[in-house]
């Protein structure tokens, strides 16, 4: 019945194995996770957002960490969207918290940029002047914010020699990963990237066990492009490794820093363009000069429409040199990233289908050289934003199913779900949400706490609230009857009144025990109006509980006090028998489910009988055959019993074995 939480051993596995590479002068390990909380973290892979398997992997793998293990954690782009400036250090480095890591890790969602510069000169300062110390970056994107994180890198490695920085790129492409690769490189760092859950764990996998490495050394070289040997003032230069997908650097006009190896440098201007293929020493070349040879190719875009709904997709026509990962995007007329780029390879067909963002508004076609980051076709695109509708009950009872009907546009980021009003597109209440794709009508369980919340429609991919009605939750309400005392192991029967969906359960705990506590054994779910419990093993003070579950939350409906007294049993069986004889044991005990009868030798583990019957509740007597072997024995009441003492002898009786 019980909910059973996965435990994911993703990111804090990774941690602590980088952890244990650098330390402190007290041999502490020291780390700063960096957890990119931008809005592309909506994203899913196999079904789960991002953002979740993020979440769920820092919540649920404190424990392990090693002793003394300090940890940090610098978060970005979860309070404000479209703010380049959203960092903050949510954990200071300290010893490990269980509690504080998955309270803060729980409070992240998904909301802006991708600021990873900035974010790194937060962690790295968290770490301290001169101190090693890893810090670790878990994104799925590249820096939105004209940031430079490699040199940045470079610089903090310089300062502090003890200074690793990891990457693991989380579901990012190819043309992305030389932009984050780099940052890993230039401070003796790993970096893996991975397309979903299982390949992110067996890079992370691979990563823990890599030691830290030598850091890459680079060299400012300048660019120059000539035309008929002049230079020209207005080129921009893009720089591939060779061999490699994705460029190092595009759209550049200064020195650019490169360490040893073989690149391919590209230059364009608005009508010509060249490349060189160079090789890259710690001395030499003292400049790269590219000579424009030949003009740009030409390439046309055709939109089947010019204005098109957000988040839905866009079928384009397209003419071009078709070059080796050439590709169509979307982009902002005046340059700025997006957060989630919206491309397709030209290998992959013509027409082609890109995803339109989902933020309404006037945006740019673009047919890209790969190899020179020329631009060589434009399209206007105006992207009109898209409505929803949804109807929900305006009342109901806390911890009910309601069911929710709604059309919208139901692209794959889309979510249905339940908020508190004020609160912003991103807010949720955890577990009462499902995405738009699953279908109309879908079902929703209202919140454990009574209140005033929103049924929304949310756009997801830049989020929206398109469609909202408010639903109040009423209190939920319950009642007990159930005896005031009772002996160990044996059954109660309890009377109630109330009902619930998912967790609710009717049980026995502790007295005092947190309002999500229960004993395996001791509980049931509330059919009817009376329920069977199995009492618990050890004698003390309990209460019986009628406990509402909803969305992964429990409250206490109603409570009766109940004393557990200890466990009492006889037995009544002959003294001696002989070998193989078959002998009558007549009884007394809680005769609770699984408790049995057994001979056993006086020394033996009370879980180790070979000859044994189960008790049953309508009878008071059992029939065993005597050991084979000549000797001293006992007969046995075991009591199977919930609880952490519950599985125990709880009466015995000699027995001569001839």
């Amino acid at each position: 019945m019980r909910l059973l939480f996965a435990a994911s051993a993703i990111i804090l596995g990774f941690i602590l194995s980088l952890t244990q590479g650098s330390a402190q002068e007290k041999g502490s390990p020291q780390t700063v996770l960096v957890i990119d909380a931008s809005n592309s973290m909506w994203g899913r892979i196999d079904g789960k957002a991002k953002m979740d398997i993020a979440r769920d992997a820092v919540s649920s793998l404190v424990d392990a960490l090693p002793k003394g293990s300090r940890l940090g954690i610098v978060a970005y782009g979860h309070r404000r969207a479209a703010d380049c400036n959203d960092i903050e250090t949510v954990m200071p480095i300290g010893a490990v918290d269980k509690t504080k890591v998955q309270a803060v890790a729980s409070k992240l969602t998904p909301r802006g940029k991708t600021p990873i510069t900035a974010s790194l000169k937060e962690a790295a300062g968290l770490l301290g002047a001169g101190k090693p110390g890893n810090v670790i970056i878990v994104t799925d994107g590249i820096e939105t914010c004209k940031g430079d994180p490699c040199a940045l890198a470079e610089e903090l490695k310089r300062k502090n020699a003890g200074f690793v920085a990891h990457v693991v790129g989380f579901d990012v492409s190819a043309l992305e990963r030389p932009k984050l690769s780099c940052i890993a490189e230039r401070t003796g760092g790993t970096f893996l990237a991975a397309s979903n859950a299982g390949e992110l764990g067996d890079a992370l996998k691979t990563t823990a066990q890599a030691k830290p490495k030598n850091a890459v050394v680079t060299r400012a070289i300048p660019l120059e492009a000539t035309d008929g040997g002049r230079p020209v003032s207005d080129a921009t230069f893009t720089i591939t490794q060779s061999g490699e997908a994705g460029a190092i650097a595009e759209g550049i006009s200064g020195p650019i820093s490169l360490p040893p190896g073989r690149y391919r440098v590209s230059a364009v201007t608005v009508l010509k363009s060249g490349q060189v293929e160079v090789e890259v020493t710690k001395d030499a070349p003292a400049k790269i000069t590219v000579a424009l040879s030949a003009n740009l190719p030409k390439a046309s875009l055709q939109p089947a429409t010019n204005s098109v709904p957000a988040t839905g997709t866009l079928e384009v026509k397209w003419t071009g040199p078709d070059a080796k990962d050439d590709y169509i995007v979307f982009a902002h007329p005046n340059g700025d990233a997006l957060e989630t780029r919206h491309y397709s390879y030209t290998r992959d067909g013509n027409p082609l289908k890109l995803r339109v963002p989902g933020e309404a508004g006037d945006y740019e076609l673009r047919y890209v050289s790969d190899s020179t980051s020329a631009i060589l076709a434009r399209a206007k695109v105006t992207v009109t934003p898209v409505t929803a509708t949804l109807d929900a009950p305006a009342t109901g009872m806390a911890g009910a199913e309601i069911g929710v009907t709604f059309k919208g546009p139901n692209a794959p980021e889309d979510w249905v779900g339940l908020a508190k009003p004020g609160t912003d597109a991103t807010a949720y209440v955890s577990g009462a949400w499902a995405y738009a794709d699953h279908g109309s009508p879908m079902k929703l369980v209202l919140p454990a706490e009574p209140g005033t919340y929103e049924v929304r429609y949310v756009s997801g991919l830049d989020p929206k609230v398109l469609a909202m009605k408010k639903v109040e939750v009423t209190q939920a309400s319950a009642a007990l009857t159930a005896p005031a005392q009772a002996m160990a192991g044996t059954t109660i029967k309890v009377g109630f009144q109330g009902s619930g969906s998912g967790d609710t359960f009717v049980g026995i705990v502790k007295k005092g025990a947190p309002e999500a506590a229960w004993i395996t054994g001791s509980y049931e779910s509330p059919q009817g109006d009376q329920v069977n419990l199995r009492v618990p093993g050890a004698p003390g003070a309990y209460e019986v509980r009628f406990v509402l579950e909803a969305n992964g939350e429990y409250k206490v409906l109603a409570s009766a006090p109940l004393n557990v007294e200890p466990a009492l049993a006889t037995l009544n069986a002959p003294d001696r028998a002989k070998r193989g004889a078959r002998i009558q044991i007549s009884f007394t005990g809680p005769k609770g489910e699984g408790d049995y009868i057994a001979i056993e030798r006086p020394d033996a583990p009370f879980d180790a009988s070979d000859v044994y019957d189960t008790v049953r509740s309508d009878t008071s007597s059992v029939t065993l055959e005597a050991p084979d072997q000549a000797g001293a024995y006992e007969v046995r009441y075991v009591m199977v019993a919930p609880g952490d003492d519950g599985y125990r002898v709880i009466a015995r009786k000699p027995l001569k074995v001839d």
